[in-house]
């Protein structure tokens, strides 16, 4: 219960780097539904984006479309902090006339009552129809998303489809009404593309102490870092808070040692309306560095979760680098070596090279670090790992 490892495969793959690009086919998506429209979202903000996609659901559910929106109760918490008093309220008041017509609008809260006061809870991104489309990875549906931050989805088809049906059917607690899959006579016809997909929900672990105390490795974050541990030349990943898990920490350590090139992207300290989590990430860059790792910040925020290991092997979807994502939320990444899709990924971080916004964070910065800096620092580094 609560794990998900499962080989599949494609026929169709459109990578959604470009905000409008991702924009315009989750819209898209919602306005050709028929039959019934499935998405799950850490957060919905109201703001623009917020706005027009609830609007949109509204359409679909009046027309008849079997609308469901999954949102993570603690993530909405924490989204709620950037909304003023009346945007919240107004918020409240347009997912009730969601409600109100017909749709469910799904708060998720993990079944522990320690997990809930702790922050844990669900950070996958998945969108579906009756078209047997399915739009998975980073993005919420948030001004910050679409407009500010880097974030990389992908639109699918094929048996993939089925198996992202399966973990939305699970994190739901129930299952979804049989609806079938209507693939396009071009799915039919297109490649065959093999994937790997993984998701846990450390929440599903039945311990005494939840968030304190797991007893179960978390498989996914294990993977990531067998998969770190066994490169041979190249580490690229993308984060939007690089501050993972130990046992992340100690397998870059040993590819570091070994002549392996790290290159680490995330966000800088202004891209949340507080300093906490670039501090948290902060306090492991003397040792990067010191290691040989390239630590860029980007200027106005990273917040795609893409490994690249030696050009041959990839791996994107929602789980940041970082603790929560292995003990406190449930996470879900898709795994491929397909060549066309890696060189969508190579493409990816080249152009990240090449971004006047990604600033190189050296060794000589970091020894600068104003002494409020230093102390801050050092302050979270026992906690680091909440924040």
């Amino acid at each position: 219960m609560g794990t998900i490892i499962e080989a599949s495969s494609a026929t169709e793959f459109t990578a959604l780097w470009d905000r409008d690009a991702e924009w315009n086919r989750r819209l898209e998506m919602i306005a050709a539904s028929r039959s019934f429209l499935h998405l799950s979202t850490l957060y919905v903000e109201w703001d623009e984006i917020g706005r027009e996609v609830l609007s949109e659901l509204l359409k679909a559910q009046q027309r008849g479309v079997a609308t469901i929106l999954l949102i993570d109760r603690f993530g909405q918490r924490l989204g709620g902090t950037l909304m003023s008093r009346t945007d919240r309220a107004r918020l409240r008041d347009k997912l009730n006339e969601l409600r109100k017509a017909g749709g469910q609008v799904v708060m998720y809260s993990p079944k522990h009552v320690i997990d809930r006061y702790v922050g844990c809870g669900h950070h996958i991104k998945i969108q579906l129809s009756d078209a047997g489309e399915a739009i998975f990875g980073s993005s919420n549906l948030s001004r910050s998303s679409f407009k500010e931050w880097n974030e990389f989805s992908v639109a699918l088809r094929g048996p993939i489809v089925d198996v992202l049906t399966r973990n939305f059917n699970e994190l739901l607690g129930s299952s979804i009404p049989a609806n079938p899959l209507l693939p396009s006579k071009q799915a039919l016809l297109s490649q065959n593309i093999p994937m790997d997909y993984w998701s846990y929900n450390p929440t599903e672990d039945p311990c005494r102490w939840g968030a304190f105390h797991r007893r179960q490795t978390n498989p996914l974050t294990a993977m990531l870092a067998d998969k770190i541990r066994h490169a041979q030349h190249t580490i690229r990943l993308t984060s939007f808070y690089y501050k993972p898990a130990r046992v992340i920490v100690e397998a870059l350590k040993e590819a570091t040692s070994r002549g392996v090139k790290v290159d680490i992207f995330h966000s800088n300290a202004s891209s949340l309306n507080t300093p906490l989590p670039w501090l948290a990430a902060a306090t492991g860059y003397a040792t990067l560095v010191r290691q040989g790792a390239n630590i860029y910040e980007n200027q106005h925020g990273e917040h795609s979760k893409i490994i690249l290991i030696d050009n041959e092997w990839t791996a994107f979807g929602s789980y940041n680098f970082e603790d929560a994502a292995d003990s406190r939320w449930a996470e879900a990444m898709l795994m491929t070596e397909d060549p066309a899709i890696l060189a969508v990924i190579r493409a990816i971080f080249q152009g990240l090279d090449a971004d006047p916004d990604n600033n190189l964070v050296t060794a000589d910065e970091v020894n600068q670090w104003p002494l409020l800096q230093r102390v801050s620092t050092n302050l979270i580094r026992p906690i680091k790992g909440w924040f």
